[in-house]
């Protein structure tokens, strides 16, 4: 078999090579992963060209046509988890019209508190530095009141960052502040919608917002005019940011939802792989997975509408199915009719 190289699929080598190994090695039997064709009974008319007419006589073909035979990979389960492939089951879906826009990421202003001193003191401790995690209410410094010569504790007003640090012990406090604390749990896309875009471009429409290869579904929560005469308006958007990858200063893409089509039937577009420059959906039955060639209608890069193929109720290969494609590419097992 001729092997696939890492140049091909750099991003799963790791999860194929499992793959690769348990199908050369592999018994022949219903557990091991393995190539095999599944072929329709060939219609009568074919049977004819293949065979010598005895008769003389000529044979009317018979009815039913030409039925497609497709190539299948026998597959374990538990060699179907360990690499990674995705199963969905296909059913009715929409296909979305987008507008694409760009931004960048900032706190929400108030995520962004600075602490001052309560009465003006001498500054006798500093219990945290820049960069430390702070909770609610925890402790940031005590304060020696000029009036009552007693100590008071400066709590942190919210969850977050040490930003800045402007206090050091010994120092008379006045009115500056002390601490600036942030919270980034929450960034806002601040998204720029020029004039062309404007009126398709709503505060409720789902967006999906695009940061370093991740993808995040939120919706617009407000359009407001660009300042200082800008020739864009300022579409905003919430997101949460539980991974604390995201920083504020980021650039962003974004896909705003302009239009939603409904379709009958819909497979996400990742599963969409090309044999013999047609469209196939790698189906499941149990344990075999079966190349499906498949019509196929409108996409939106994340869902592609599906025309025939395939039916409602049925099990496909979402994520990872090129490693079942290139399985059938290394067996010389590709579609056949």
């Amino acid at each position: 078999m001729q092997m696939i190289t890492n140049q091909q699929f750099p991003a799963h080598a790791a999860i194929w090579l499992p793959l690769a190994a348990m199908l050369l090695c592999a018994p022949a039997t219903a557990a091991s992963a393995a190539v095999e064709h599944r072929h329709a009974a060939a219609p009568a008319a074919e049977r004819q060209q293949r065979e010598p007419d005895t008769h003389g006589a000529p044979h009317a073909p018979e009815e039913g046509g030409h039925r497609e035979a497709y190539a299948t990979i026998t597959l374990s389960a538990d060699l179907a988890r360990q690499v990674e492939l995705e199963i969905r089951t296909a059913g009715p879906g929409h296909i979305e019209r987008h507008i694409s826009v760009y931004g960048r990421l900032v706190t929400p202003p108030d995520q962004v508190v600075q602490s001052r001193a309560r009465f003006p003191g001498v500054i006798r401790d500093i219990e945290v530095n820049v960069g430390d995690e702070v909770s609610r209410d925890q402790v940031l410094a005590v304060i020696e009141s000029n009036a009552s010569l007693r100590g008071y504790e400066l709590r942190a007003p919210i969850d977050g960052v040490i930003q800045e640090r402007m206090a050091n012990v010994g120092e008379i406090t006045g009115n500056t502040p002390l601490f600036t604390l942030v919270n980034n749990d929450t960034l806002w896309a601040r998204l720029k919608v020029f004039p062309s875009q404007r009126f398709e471009v709503q505060p409720g429409q789902d967006v999906h917002v695009s940061h370093n290869g991740h993808l995040h579904d939120s919706h617009i929560a407000s359009v407001t005019p660009g300042t200082r005469g800008q020739p864009y308006v300022v579409a905003r958007v919430v997101l949460t940011n539980s991974r604390g990858d995201m920083a504020p200063g980021d650039m962003v893409s974004a896909q705003v939802d302009a239009e939603k089509a409904a379709v009958a039937l819909a497979v996400a577009s990742r599963a969409v792989q090309t044999l013999e420059e047609q469209p196939v959906v790698f189906v499941q039955e149990g344990d075999r997975y079966a190349a499906r060639t498949v019509s196929l209608g409108r996409t939106d890069g994340r869902f592609t509408e599906v025309r025939s193929g395939l039916e409602a109720g049925e099990r496909y290969v979402a994520d990872n199915s090129y490693l079942l494609k290139a399985e059938l590419l290394k067996a010389g097992a590709a579609h056949e009719h």
